[in-house]
């Protein structure tokens, strides 16, 4: 069958750098206008829109004075489309043989999809995009940068529901990690189907970072594991489960003693702490004791590679081992 295309997949991608430039009136945030795309998922859909994906550039104007602002450089998706038949409605996506079924809102009569976008099949350009709009508000850390910074996590939630929506489990991980910290401080995307009932009203949001760390945990991410343990642990989102927290713990450690020490040193301090407050397991000094040294050596060779937002948890897991020593030896063991 052949493709019948929107635009070329070739032509996909940022103009080259020096012909961007700073336009004052191009936001953080700025949605594509006209194409929607259908999701099953409670979580990712009914529906999202297209994104204008849009970067901060500093320009100088005719008097050679610094100008701030902003330029698009791409749209995501880049849509590369086949047509569907029969057509496809709300709620029924998952039915769809191939691609995102999705509906132009300015040619279409209804919203049900005659076309399914088949670009992108594992989400890895929405991922890039979000994680590119997710760092910049992380730098965002001044008070008068507020707007910005929660436009930045609004830009990066949609393109991370897109891309796990298309099926990438990293796209829940970064997910679970927006809702978790309420990055967007409530102002997440609600489609017309959300604002009027025609769908279930979308969870709290440690309802909605739980059950994204959970799908992420369910495809063996490392990380997605301890944070869902955390979830569990923290009863956030459900009760609290510290059995089964400490089995997420565990097996994170397993997904990811193969992985950055950041990730196999973070989920030994979980299981040492675990074992040393007895949640999901007797308390075990020397249990804990053994956790504590692989989490400092883990996030130390982290710290020393520069992730000195680890140094508390390297202070933890170094306080844990003297702590845990001076019981044993309290103990005669």
């Amino acid at each position: 069958m052949t493709d019948d295309v929107y635009d070329d997949e070739d032509d996909w991608g940022p103009a080259p750098w020096p012909l961007w430039s700073a336009h004052p009136d191009i936001p953080v945030y700025e949605e594509g206008g006209l194409l929607f795309f259908l999701y099953d998922d409670p979580i990712i859909g009914p529906i999202l829109p297209s994104m204008f994906i849009t970067v901060p550039v500093e320009d100088e104007d005719d008097h050679g004075e610094i100008v701030k602002g902003r330029d698009r450089i791409d749209c995501y998706p880049h849509v590369r489309q086949r047509p569907l038949n029969p057509p496809l409605g709300i709620g029924h996506a998952g039915e769809a043989p191939f691609g995102v079924p999705f509906y132009d809102s300015g040619e279409d009569d209804s919203d049900e999809c005659d076309k399914a976008d088949v670009s992108d099949p594992y989400g890895e350009r929405a991922l890039q995009y979000g994680g590119m709009y997710y760092t910049e508000g992380m730098g965002l850390t001044a008070i008068e940068d507020r707007e910005a910074r929660i436009d930045c996590f609004r830009a990066a939630e949609v393109l991370y529901r897109h891309s796990a929506g298309r099926g990438n489990p990293v796209g829940w991980l970064c997910l679970g990690y927006i809702y978790a910290y309420d990055r967007c401080e409530g102002r997440y995307f609600r489609s017309y189907f959300d604002n009027f009932g025609v769908v279930p009203p979308k969870p709290d949001v440690d309802t909605m970072a739980l059950e994204s760390f959970r799908r992420a945990a369910e495809e063996d991410l490392a990380e997605g594991c301890y944070k869902y343990g955390d979830m569990l642990d923290e009863g956030r989102g459900c009760d609290p489960d510290y059995g089964r927290a400490l089995s997420m713990f565990r097996k994170a450690f397993e997904l990811g003693r193969d992985d950055s020490p950041r990730i196999w040193g973070s989920a030994a301090l979980r299981l040492a702490r675990a074992y040393n407050d007895a949640k999901g397991c007797d308390r075990d000094c020397r249990e804990a004791l053994h956790w504590y040294e692989l989490a400092r050596t883990g996030l130390e060779m982290k710290v020393r590679d520069g992730g000195g937002s680890y140094d508390a948890r390297l202070w933890e897991a170094e306080a844990g081992v003297m702590d845990m020593r001076q019981e044993l030896r309290l103990q005669g063991a």
